[in-house]
């Protein structure tokens, strides 16, 4: 698999997560046991807002020619989902704010998150 691919995987998913945010935040945060009060589906809307605009910048990437451009916006998905992956399982186990389908925001994590460290580290390797 390469980063091309990853890329386009990744802004689909979050592409599509992320406008579901801002045009259905309460069928979204239900989906999770999130409470769906004013506060939470404004916030749902921002946080949709910012998937949509990841996805959107993702799809870009995908056609970047230089290599270095593709590895450092690997870096930064990477650190992105690492950063997610974190505020997932907080949201689940401190806070108890994520109830329902955490667990799928967490594969859903894992997987990419693996993905960027086989495009960044292991597939160099391979060649």
């Amino acid at each position: 698999m390469g980063s091309k691919l990853l890329f386009i995987l990744n802004a689909v998913v979050v592409l599509v997560l992320g406008l579901a945010l801002v045009f259905a935040p309460s069928a979204v945060l239900t989906q999770f046991g999130v409470e769906t009060r004013v506060p939470e589906l404004h916030m749902g809307r921002f946080l949709g807002a910012a998937l949509a605009t990841l996805g959107l910048v993702l799809w870009f990437a995908k056609d970047a020619a230089d290599a270095a451009v593709q590895r450092n916006l690997g870096f930064a998905a990477l650190a992105g989902t690492v950063l997610a992956l974190l505020v997932t399982i907080i949201g689940m186990t401190m806070d108890g704010v994520i109830r329902n389908f955490g667990w799928l925001a967490i594969v859903v994590e894992v997987v990419f998150g693996l993905g960027y460290v086989f495009v960044i580290f292991l597939q160099p390797r391979m060649k």
